[in-house]
């Protein structure tokens, strides 16, 4: 298979891709490199693929001269990390990584497909900043166009392979800055998608849009004139109050887990200004702030195939009053928390932790309201419990089996539990010292708040 993707690379002729300056005639030079170089290139790299990459260098280097030893072996690197983030693009043995890094800074393919399904099958799409171009090949899949701007030159090039080793005919490759470009013409899409660099000069991380490259606060009015849909990936660290007043354009928030850790925050946006108190001159009042305006919200979980798991969509948060809070009467006692729990009455039978998303958006006062019998242990500990059974609940899931105070702490010793600490005095790691506790099994022991005293819950997981 290898050898004849080999052999047939020469072959390929539709590359569908525009040029500055001199990238034209640099890019026929890589392509005739590669070209020369194929066969044992990609031979090497099926036949070192589980190898120690660094041994590799050791052993080769200086050695191979049909070909560049370190991009190779920077393959192989991607590739064996890449196993689960990125299955479906190393299934392919045509794919490049132009270096380690675009590998860590792209998409998961889930949430790519995700992207994608944002979009319409007759749609258009401009990804601004296509790095690997996880996104933008996901995209491809589903619409009928996409233009993919780069502006790194030797990105734009091993995309310009991808997608031609992916049988892509409706993609267009850009290496052009994507700003500069859109103001050069006036083409339109249905859907633009960005994800704007979130490194300053020194290479620290930022997380704000203002402080990222392209600052797309600056010109999402621009933006939101050019399509019908824009849409924002952000770090999951995005603090999603300020970004409501950066941007004023949004129609959803969503945050996106894969097996439930939170890849990244999705803002949509449109043209067109929400309205809030403070741009009303009726004298009624509107519905709050801009964080209260009708902005859908989605906490979403999927899987590494990218179906989703669980969705909770919500559009206002609801205000803490409708929060129902658990008692220590619900473990069996009235007051410290160290009684055996009592089953006959009173008794909380269900312990339930939110997903990462969940965690992101808060929509404690939803949940509550959405599902009957759950309550929260504490204001400032998100964990919930309950006398019967919720199994839609976007999270994890365990049957207690009792609740503990320090009384009875000695019971645990030397036991074999995960540890979960919530709002408690102490972290996992001090608890499994204190208390010689080995991890395993699908038995948890959290430590948590409950009414702002202290209490370990032993529970099982269910799922």
């Amino acid at each position: 298979m290898l050898a004849n993707f080999a052999d047939n690379f020469c072959c390929i002729t539709k590359m569908h891709i525009r040029f500055d300056g001199n990238f034209a005639s640099r890019f026929s030079a890589i392509i005739m490199n590669v070209t020369d170089m194929t066969p044992m290139f990609f031979e090497f790299i099926e036949n070192h693929a589980n190898e120690d990459s660094s041994k590799l260098l050791l052993k080769y280097n200086g050695k191979i001269r049909d070909f560049d030893l370190k991009f190779a072996l920077t393959q192989i690197e991607c590739r064996k990390k890449g196993a689960v983030k990125l299955k479906n693009f190393i299934s392919n043995p045509g794919m490049l990584f132009p270096d380690s890094l675009a590998y860590e800074q792209s998409s998961h393919e889930a949430v790519a497909m995700f992207h994608s399904s944002l979009a319409g099958s007759s749609h258009s799409v401009l990804d601004m900043t296509a790095g690997l171009g996880i996104d933008a090949m996901a995209f491809a899949n589903k619409c009928a166009s996409v233009t993919a701007c780069e502006i790194n030159a030797t990105k734009a090039d091993v995309l310009a392979h991808n997608s031609q080793a992916s049988g892509l005919d409706n993609f267009t490759v850009l290496n052009a800055d994507s700003v500069e470009w859109l103001k050069s013409n006036d083409t339109r899409f249905n859907t633009i998608f960005i994800d704007p660099a979130r490194r300053d000069c020194h290479n620290g991380r930022v997380y704000n849009f203002r402080d990222c490259l392209p600052d797309v606060v600056a010109l999402q009015d621009f933006l939101t004139c050019r399509c019908d849909t824009l849409l924002i990936k952000a770090s999951p660290l995005l603090d999603i109050s300020a970004t409501l007043k950066d941007i004023h354009c949004v129609k959803s928030i969503r945050a996106v887990s894969v097996n439930g850790e939170c890849k990244e925050i999705l803002i949509e946006a449109s043209s067109g200004k929400l309205k809030t108190n403070a741009d009303n001159d009726s004298g009624e009042s509107l519905s709050g702030t801009i964080a209260d305006c009708k902005i859908l919200k989605e906490a979403i979980d999927l899987n590494n195939d990218g179906d989703i798991v669980s969705r909770f969509s919500f559009q206002s948060n609801l205000n803490s009053s409708n929060v129902n809070y658990a008692s220590f009467a619900g473990f069996g006692s009235d007051d410290t928390g160290d009684g055996k729990m009592d089953n006959r009455q009173y008794s909380y039978r269900y312990l339930y932790e939110p997903n990462a998303p969940m965690m992101k958006l808060s929509p404690w006062g939803e949940l509550c309201d959405r599902m009957r019998g759950l309550h929260k242990l504490d204001p400032s500990s998100h964990l919930f419990v309950s006398d019967s059974y919720i199994a839609e609940f976007p999270g994890r899931i365990l049957k207690i089996d009792r609740a503990i105070g320090k009384k009875h702490a000695k019971e645990i010793q030397g036991s074999h539990l995960n540890v979960v600490s919530r709002n408690y005095p102490l972290s996992p790691d001090e608890i499994r010292k204190k208390y010689s506790l080995k991890e395993g099994s699908d038995k948890f022991l959290y430590a948590t708040r409950i009414a702002s005293k202290p209490i370990m819950i032993l529970a099982e997981k269910i799922q």
